[in-house]
C-alpha cells in the first residue's frame, strides 16, 4: 500500500495586537487669534516600520485652529506636527507582512500660557499575516478503498496596499467670502476581485467651512460635497471567486482657492491610501478515513484551524437625534458651522441576522447666541443601528469602520440641536474554522479471517454503509451488490447478509 502526501500551505491575517496611546502637543497660537472657536484633529500620512519585536507608529498630526482674528473676523490656521510612538509587541514568530493603523478616538485641547494644549488618544491595530503549513494525506493506492474530504479553504493571499491621488473643482457660494477650512472623509462603496485585479470604487465627502457677511457680520457656514473615485489594483492570483477587502483614508489635502468665470473656485488634490487583502480558494482534498482488505490500519489526525471569511459589506445609514443642551448655555440663535466630526466607542455585535452597531458622534458646532456672540459646542450624540446581514450568526467576529459622510445641525427653540447625519459604514466578519485532518497514515499487520463465508449483521444506530463497510471489512460497492436493499439507507436493527471473500479487488 502506497500512502501520498500533500503539503496545505496556507496564510491568514491575524491582529498582532490592539493598544490605545496618549500622545501630547504644545503648539504656539497665532499671533492675531483673539479668541480660539474650535480646534480639530486629523492623523495624516500615517507611517508603520518593524524591527525585531517593536513597531513604530509614525503620522503627522494636523490641528485646525478657527479663531477670532485681530480684525474680529473668522479666520483659520492648520498646524502639523509629526508624531512617533513605539509599541513592543511580545511574539512576532512565524507573522510577517506586519503593519499598522492608527485612528483618533478622542481629541481634548485647552489654551494655557497663550498656547494650545492638545491630547489626543490614538487607537492603534498591529496586523500581520501567519503562515500555517500542514502535512494531509490526500490518497492511499493499492488494496483498499478511501473516504476523502473535499473542500475550498479560503487563504490570505496578498496585502493590498496602494496610495493615489484625485483632483477635483468645486464651485464657492457666490457669497463666499473666504474658506476657513476643509475636513474630508473616504469611504469603500464596492471592493471585488477579477482576474489578477482588484477593483476599489468609494467616495470622498468634502465639508467646505467657508464665511460670508449676514446683517453686517462675517459668518461661516458649510457645504457638503461628495466625490466619487475608482482605483484598479493589479494583484497576481486573484480571480472573480476570490474575495477582496479593505479601507480608504485621506492621507494628505492640498488646498487653494482660484477666480473662475461664475466666481470663486475650491481646488482639491486629494491624496488617498487604500489598505486591504486579497484572499484565494484553494480546493483542498484529504484522506478522511480508509478499509485495508489486507493490513491494519492506523490514523493520525491534527485539528486544522483557518479564518472563514465573509463579503465585506458597504452600506450607509441615515441617524436622526435631537440633543438638549445643558442648562447653563446661553439661548441659541443658531448654529454657523460644523466641522471635526467623528465617530467614539464604537462596537460592534451579532444578532439575529444584523450587524448592531453602537458609537457616539462627535462634533465641534460653532453655535451663535441671541446677542450675536460665538462659542463652541462639542455635541456628543449616542447612537445606534443596525444592517442586515443573513449569513451573520453569533459565531462571527465584526470589524467595522464607521465614516461621518454628512451632518447637518440646527438650531431649535433656542435649547436644543437638531442632528441629521449620513454614516458610511464597512463591515468585514470572520470565524475560525476548525477541521480534523489525516495527517499520517500506519500501515500495520495482516488481518486475520474467523474462516466463516457467509455472516449475518445486524445494522446499529447511526450505522451508514461506510460504518458497515468497516465492520465487515467489504468495499461499499460490493455491500451494495450483495445487499443492494441499502441503496436506500441503513435501517437501525435490520439483518443483512455478508459473503466473505479473501481478497476483494476495486
Amino acid at each position: 500500500m502506497e500512502v501520498i502526501y500533500d503539503n496545505l500551505v496556507g496564510q491568514e491575517l491575524v491582529a498582532v495586537d490592539t493598544v490605545q496611546l496618549k500622545s501630547e502637543h504644545k503648539a504656539e497660537l497665532p499671533t492675531n487669534a483673539k479668541k480660539v472657536m474650535g480646534v480639530t484633529c486629523q492623523v495624516l500620512a500615517q507611517t508603520s516600520t518593524v524591527q525585531a519585536n517593536e513597531v513604530t507608529i509614525g503620522g503627522n498630526l494636523v490641528m485646525r485652529l478657527v479663531f477670532i482674528n485681530e480684525l474680529d473676523k473668522y479666520d483659520s490656521q492648520d498646524i502639523v506636527q509629526p508624531y512617533e510612538k513605539k509599541l513592543t509587541v511580545k511574539d512576532l514568530t512565524g507573522i510577517s507582512n506586519i503593519s499598522g493603523d492608527a485612528q483618533i478616538m478622542s481629541c481634548q485641547w485647552d489654551i494655557q500660557d497663550n498656547a494650545l494644549q492638545v491630547s489626543v488618544i490614538l487607537n492603534v491595530t498591529i496586523n500581520g499575516v501567519k503562515e500555517k503549513n500542514t502535512r494531509l494525506v490526500s490518497d492511499l493506492a493499492g488494496e483498499v478503498e478511501v473516504r476523502k474530504l473535499e473542500q475550498k479553504i479560503l487563504t490570505f493571499n496578498a496585502a493590498l496596499d496602494d496610495q493615489f491621488e484625485i483632483e477635483e473643482q468645486i464651485d464657492l457660494d457666490s457669497n463666499c467670502e473666504g474658506v476657513l477650512g476643509v475636513d474630508t472623509n473616504a469611504f469603500i462603496k464596492d471592493v471585488a476581485a477579477s482576474e489578477g485585479k482588484v477593483a476599489v470604487k468609494g467616495v470622498v465627502a468634502v465639508n467646505i467651512i467657508g464665511v460670508k457677511t449676514v446683517d453686517g457680520n462675517t459668518v461661516p457656514y458649510n457645504t457638503v460635497n461628495e466625490i466619487e473615485f475608482a482605483k484598479s489594483l493589479v494583484v497576481t492570483g486573484t480571480t472573480a471567486e476570490d474575495l477582496a477587502t479593505g479601507a480608504v483614508k485621506v492621507n494628505g489635502v492640498n488646498v487653494h482657492v482660484e477666480n473662475g468665470n461664475k466666481g470663486s473656485i475650491l481646488v482639491l488634490k486629494i491624496e488617498l491610501k487604500f489598505r486591504g487583502c486579497s484572499y484565494v480558494y484553494k480546493n483542498c482534498q484529504s484522506v478522511v478515513d480508509a478499509i485495508s482488505f489486507d493490513k491494519e490500519l492506523a490514523f493520525e489526525t491534527s485539528q486544522f484551524e483557518h479564518v472563514e471569511i465573509l463579503p465585506q459589506v458597504n452600506t450607509t445609514v441615515d441617524l436622526e437625534n435631537n440633543m438638549n443642551l445643558p442648562a447653563n448655555m446661553p439661548y441659541l440663535a443658531r448654529v454657523l458651522a460644523v466641522d471635526g466630526v467623528s465617530i467614539n466607542n464604537l462596537e460592534v455585535n451579532a444578532a439575529d441576522g444584523k450587524a448592531v452597531l453602537t458609537g457616539v458622534l462627535v462634533a465641534n458646532v460653532l453655535v451663535e447666541n441671541e446677542e450675536h456672540l460665538a462659542s463652541n459646542y462639542l455635541a456628543e450624540a449616542p447612537f445606534q443601528t443596525h444592517v442586515r446581514w443573513d449569513a451573520l450568526d453569533g459565531e462571527y467576529q465584526i470589524n467595522a469602520t464607521v465614516v461621518p459622510l454628512l451632518l447637518n445641525v440646527k438650531a431649535r427653540r433656542g435649547v436644543e440641536l437638531l442632528l441629521d447625519a449620513k454614516l458610511g459604514i464597512s463591515l468585514q466578519a470572520s470565524t475560525t474554522k476548525v477541521t480534523t485532518m489525516v495527517t499520517s497514515v500506519v500501515v500495520g499487520k495482516d488481518k486475520t479471517d474467523d474462516g466463516s463465508a457467509i455472516r449475518i449483521y445486524i445494522i446499529g444506530d447511526k450505522e451508514n454503509l461506510w460504518d458497515l463497510a468497516k465492520r465487515t471489512n467489504l468495499s461499499c460497492a460490493e455491500l451494495l451488490k450483495q445487499n443492494p436493499n441499502l441503496e436506500n439507507g441503513c435501517t437501525p436493527g435490520e439483518r443483512i447478509v455478508v459473503y466473505r471473500h479473501e481478497k476483494v479487488a476495486l
